[in-house]
């Protein structure tokens, strides 16, 4: 079983993301706020999982799939209306421009593994 994850640089890191894409001076109201800590909610679950004992993981991986099935879902929602579209696009953009959360992003997305077919 793994020791304990620090976690701190990607909670740094989504800190200064959220304070770049705030619009409701951090009441957490604007799309910013909400999906830095929804993301915030997925790295803490992922790694959280990923310490367990493997038959412990095993069950929570059926939790992880139903959860990205529904964020797959509220996504496909929120993208159907143009100003939250456009709203998650600047978002994307002011992630992938700066560039230690792109790393930090990308070292997640290495971590989590390659997308199911």
């Amino acid at each position: 079983m793994a020791g304990p994850v620090d976690l701190s640089q990607v909670h740094a890191a989504l800190d200064r993301l959220r304070h770049q894409l705030c619009h409701c001076g951090l009441r957490g109201e604007c799309l910013g706020c909400r999906g830095v800590e929804m993301v915030r909610a997925q790295v803490e679950a992922v790694a959280a999982a990923a310490s367990q004992p493997i038959l412990m993981q095993v069950a929570q991986e059926a939790a992880m799939k139903d959860m990205a099935a529904r964020f797959e879902q509220m996504a496909e929602r929120l993208m159907s209306d143009p100003e939250l579209r456009r709203a998650a696009e600047e978002m994307q953009q002011r992630v992938m421009s700066d560039p230690e959360a792109r790393r930090l992003l990308e070292e997640l997305m290495r971590r989590l593994g390659p997308p199911p077919d």
